[in-house]
């Protein structure tokens, strides 16, 4: 199991994630935004494109050190990852991670057979694939923060773990979970944070089933720096474009470049970027969301006199509050002389 933690702590690729319905490239990671202007407080920003197949590009900020591009793994097996880090070093951004595989769940025949987890597998060479059983994306977040993170903390304390609305949409025969979770970090150069989106997708045909991780993004940064890291984030992530080339070479060795799945890929490019959009209006209030979560609290809002009050998360579920002011948080009522507290946003 150890052995596992370590393999899904890595991400699987973030450009083309194979489906085993159709052996196609979802083109996870490629989005169709338009590069936004950046404030006046912003860094200024110059293009990456990728070194080796000249796969893709992206808007980054001047002068900070990015490195990555398209790592190549087998003919239906490439990765992508893009590292920027700050010219002080304190923040890194992170979009994919070549490190992980393709993954194939633990059919009832391969254990049969003596398969298990963690073992590799690469059936006809064309990818090279691990096997481990489905995990949601708010668990691949919580798996893939721990690895990314823990050796840059001498103390990883993870503060939320939520579930969040997929980029993609689900299919046929196929389950799309997404999750994020964010640590408070202590480290040698002081209190960080540490943020990890993942959207994992499922698919299963005649008891096979193979998944990956079609969408991931993560950073580190000061605590003070946070809410500016997601936006630097969202920011390259609107930038990012395909190449319509390769592409279209990726889909001929896939076998299916016909014109219904060059729809689905630009489909999947308007839903990241409205997923972008999306976001990027959720910032106005992001710096407090920061801080009332490194700190433990929720801020709620009573439906009766419209009074305010942070109230410590606790163990999951709403916030209740009696006549004399007493709060329990609780999935369920804990009695009838309790109402529920409006936890804002």
């Amino acid at each position: 199991m150890k052995q596992l933690c370590l393999w899904l702590s890595a991400l699987l690729t973030f450009v083309c994630g194979c489906n085993s319905q159709s052996g196609v490239p979802d083109a996870a990671g490629i989005t169709a935004g338009a590069s936004r202007s950046p404030s006046a407080s912003a860094p200024s920003w110059t293009t990456f494109q990728d070194p080796v197949e000249h796969a893709f590009s992206l808007q980054v900020p001047a002068g900070w050190k990015i490195t990555g591009g398209l790592y190549r793994f087998g003919p239906l097996d490439p990765r992508a990852m893009v590292d920027m880090v700050s010219p002080n070093g304190k923040t890194d951004i992170r979009f994919g991670d070549y490190h992980v595989p393709p993954y194939a769940t633990l059919s009832v025949t391969m254990r049969q057979l003596g398969w298990r987890e963690g073992r590799p597998y690469s059936p006809r060479n064309m990818a090279q694939q691990i096997i481990a059983n489905y995990r949601p994306g708010w668990v691949f977040a919580d798996l893939y923060g721990q690895g990314r993170f823990s050796s840059r903390c001498t103390r990883l304390n993870l503060k939320s773990m939520r579930k969040a609305n997929p980029v993609h949409e689900s299919g046929p025969h196929m389950t799309t979970t997404a999750g994020e979770v964010v640590y408070a970090c202590d480290s040698p150069s002081g209190p960080q944070v540490a943020y990890v989106f993942a959207e994992t997708q499922l698919t299963e045909m005649q008891g096979i089933g193979n998944w990956g991780v079609p969408w991931l993004y993560s950073f580190i940064a000061p605590t003070d720096q946070a809410d500016e890291a997601m936006k630097t984030t969202l920011r390259a992530l609107a930038s990012l474009e395909v190449n319509p080339q390769w592409e279209y070479r990726q889909l001929q060795i896939d076998g299916q470049a016909n014109q219904v799945i060059m729809q689905d890929f630009q489909r999947n490019m308007a839903a990241i970027h409205a997923d972008y959009e999306r976001r990027s209006a959720a910032l106005e209030s992001q710096s407090e969301s920061w801080d009332r979560i490194i700190r433990g609290v929720d801020l709620t809002t009573d439906p009766v006199d419209g009074k305010q009050r942070e109230v410590a998360m606790g163990t999951g579920g709403s916030h209740w509050i009696n006549g004399v002011g007493d709060i329990i948080t609780s999935p369920t009522q804990p009695g009838a002389n309790f109402r529920k507290l409006n936890t804002v946003p």
